[in-house]
């Protein structure tokens, strides 16, 4: 029906009085702009005139010191060096801490899951309260490391002592309608989950960061899932070891010879019936056993063990001086080899293994593959590996576990991950072909029902209205029921991610013209090295960790200067490194927003407003979206930019980083393993993001996957 004058009138005036509300909206927030960046201008100006305030006090005790006596002079320039010694010392050591608090913080945000820690920040603020909160949160959740470790290291006893009684278990391990709780509150991860694990399978547990796979692998080690028998041996390694007062002073080959518990035990057993014998309360009995752990230990091989050990160790990259360094002295990567190394020299029952690859090369990469998938000591065992190198996971698993995160439960399908992921890919595509039909039906069933209306209304149609009717009611009922599956297959979806570049340059972007590099009193790492780097490039560089791949990378970048030859970089280019740390080098209590604003300031002629809109553009073009419960494309957009980094997953904080990153506009984009913490569908993101970059890309990575697809050329 046509519009009444009186309601159009009214229409008019609602649309002005909203088109002047959202004027007022658009006016406040670039007030609150200009306001921040007026207050910004301010700290600029204070720290302008404090740095002029200390450039007069130089000036005071540079003509104080003209006025003392050579020995005066010398005994205060000791004391100088003294007092930056201890502050360069003191310096070191808060980097350390604040390093360790950092990976603390991202392990708890991809294993407590985000609401807690978004809970912790909005009860705590910025400032005091949520820094000790997190704090305190930290040190439960190390305690309750140290705990698990020392609960599998007696259970590890338990079951060489239950074995010895009852035999080797040699059955399946079934696990039944458990559920997997959230470590740090809120809902659970997994419900009325099921899955059975059976010897000579290697499990690739697979799912979106933070939705419980290294939760899963903790509740299996703990027992605490499955009803695992006492005479099982089960091994965990995780992403953070925690040293020992026993580990912290031994090498890793030490470490690696003491994870084998059954010789461990047997040889302390041998010492004691020993020490018997001597003291001349030997018996038949002691004879017995005497005899019996000799044959054990010829049977495993004892002699052996500590040339076993070694070798282990040298095929995981460690060099000559590596080996012989303890524990505590060598790096966090460094420790977890040698506790991977540990878990295989134990050969356990069941081995459990949250991202083995990631501080690995692509050497001990292969290696690792190898063993698992080839040495006939897994074919009688259980794997079960968390990763997010997909070629690994091809390589060595014979099976899937799949973690749903929106419809919280466990799957478990035969086949490593390219065959489940083809199954995956068909079962959405199969399920978007039964929603348009169903839709169409829909529209065709709505059709008939107006019929019964349109005609008259006569008894043949409204009967065809009716079954129509029940028919669309059936349809609604089908898709509703659909809806779980829907987001379940919709949860593998990646958000594009875009990243700016400078453009191409004509000639070479970076050129090396006969280089060699070496560290003061130590030989050259590499020599003779003349090549160019064009926009063209997409190089990826290989070699074994402390072969130079990172110096050769910091000589491209200008932070090095070459010890022979020279390093030509062209005066127009932009560089940009992204490394494995970035994404834990956020402000934990920032949001991805106020994190852009503090690195980028508006240019010259720009207000803060439009410079605020534009950050906010770019972050969404990232994939770090601001949405709240808005849809896009039919699909929940949510709100990232303003939640704190520590409320976000570690993919998700990677986002940021890359943003932040092509903020710049880079002509050369460094990459020093950048899909470490990422799970597979963010690796994916980033290499279509790397590939579709304009300019040159460099690329050092152990992720044989990624490097595929980004690269052209091999160093």
């Amino acid at each position: 029906p046509a519009m009444s004058s009186f309601d159009a009138k009214k229409a008019k005036e609602e649309k002005l009085m909203a088109q002047k509300a959202a004027a007022k909206k658009r006016a406040k927030e670039k007030k609150q702009a200009e306001k921040q960046e007026r207050q910004k201008q301010r700290l600029i100006d204070l720290k302008q005139k404090s740095e002029a305030g200390k450039l007069k006090q130089a000036a005071r005790e540079m003509k104080k010191l003209q006025e003392l006596s050579p020995e005066e002079l010398e005994e205060q320039a000791r004391r100088e060096l003294e007092s930056q010694a201890l502050m360069e010392r003191l310096r070191l050591e808060e980097e350390e801490e604040s390093d360790r608090k950092k990976e603390l913080i991202r392990k708890m945000a991809a294993d407590q899951g985000k609401d807690s820690l978004f809970e912790v920040k909005q009860k705590g603020g910025r400032k005091g309260g949520g820094k000790k909160k997190i704090a305190t949160k930290l040190d439960k959740v190390n305690k309750e490391k140290v705990a698990l470790e020392a609960e599998l290291a007696q259970a590890r006893v338990e079951a060489v002592r239950s074995r010895r009684d009852m035999g080797a278990y040699k059955g399946q391990l079934e696990c039944r309608n458990f559920t997997l709780p959230n470590p740090g509150g809120g809902a659970n991860l997994i419900e009325d989950g099921s899955c059975i694990l059976v010897r000579g399978h290697t499990y690739g547990l697979i799912g979106r960061n933070g939705k419980g796979k290294s939760t899963m692998l903790r509740a299996l080690a703990s027992r605490r899932v499955g009803n695992i028998p006492k005479n099982v041996s089960v091994h965990y390694v995780s992403q953070d070891v925690q040293l020992t007062d026993a580990t912290r002073n031994m090498t890793p080959a030490q470490v690696v010879v003491e994870a084998d518990v059954e010789r461990k035990m047997l040889l302390e057993e041998v010492r004691e019936l020993e020490e018997k014998a001597e003291m001349g309360t030997y018996c038949g009995d002691d004879e017995k056993r005497h005899s019996r752990c000799v044959e054990l230990l010829e049977l495993i091989q004892a002699d052996s063990a500590e040339r076993r050990a070694e070798e282990l160790i040298i095929n995981l990259g460690f060099s000559e001086e590596l080996r012989k360094r303890k524990l505590e002295d060598l790096s966090g990567g460094w420790r977890v080899r040698t506790m991977l190394a540990a878990a295989i020299f134990s050969r356990p029952d069941v081995l459990l293994l949250d991202e083995p690859t990631n501080h690995l090369s692509i050497r001990a990469v292969l290696w690792l593959s190898r063993e698992l998938a080839t040495n006939d000591v897994w074919k009688e065992r259980i794997v079960v590996i968390v990763s997010h190198d997909r070629a690994f996971l091809d390589e060595v698993c014979t099976d899937c576990l799949h973690i749903s995160g929106v419809a919280k439960r466990l799957t478990q399908a035969r086949g490593n991950y390219a065959v489940w992921s083809k199954r995956r890919t068909e079962a959405r595509i199969l399920y978007e072909k039964e929603a348009k039909l169903r839709e169409a039906r829909l529209a065709k069933l709505s059709d008939i029902s107006d019929c019964g209306f349109r005609y008259g209304g006569s008894s043949s149609a409204i009967g065809k209205k009716k079954q129509a009717e029940k028919q669309g009611e059936k349809l609604a009922e089908e898709a509703k029921e659909k809806e779980l599956e829907a987001a379940d297959l919709m949860e593998d979806n990646e958000l594009p991610l875009t990243l700016k570049s400078g453009g191409e340059l004509s000639g070479f972007v970076v050129n090396l013209k006969n280089v060699g590099f070496g560290y003061p009193g130590q030989p050259l790492l590499f020599q003779g090295c003349e090549f160019g780097i064009t926009s063209l490039s997409r190089i990826v560089l290989l070699g074994e960790n402390g072969n130079g791949k990172t110096t050769l990378v910091k000589l491209i970048m200008g932070e090095l200067e070459p010890t022979i030859g020279q390093v030509v970089i062209s005066p127009k280019a932009r560089v940009a490194l992204v490394n494995q740390h970035h994404a834990e080098q956020i402000d934990m209590e920032a949001t991805p927003l106020e994190y852009m604003q503090d690195l980028f300031k508006a240019k010259e002629g720009v207000s803060g407003y439009d410079h605020l809109q534009g950050l906010r553009s770019h972050l969404a073009k990232c994939g770090v979206t601001s949405g709240g419960d808005s849809k896009r494309d039919g699909d929940l957009v949510l709100e990232m930019q303003n939640t704190p980094a520590g409320a976000l997953s570690g993919g998700q904080r990677s986002r940021v980083a890359m943003a932040a990153v092509s903020y710049r506009e880079p002509h050369l984009l460094v990459l020093d393993e950048p899909t470490n913490n990422l799970d597979l569908e963010s690796v994916a993101a980033l290499a279509e993001s790397v590939k579709a970059f304009k300019g040159a890309v460099i690329c050092v990575s152990h992720d044989q996957h990624f490097v595929e697809q980004i690269s052209n050329e091999a160093w």
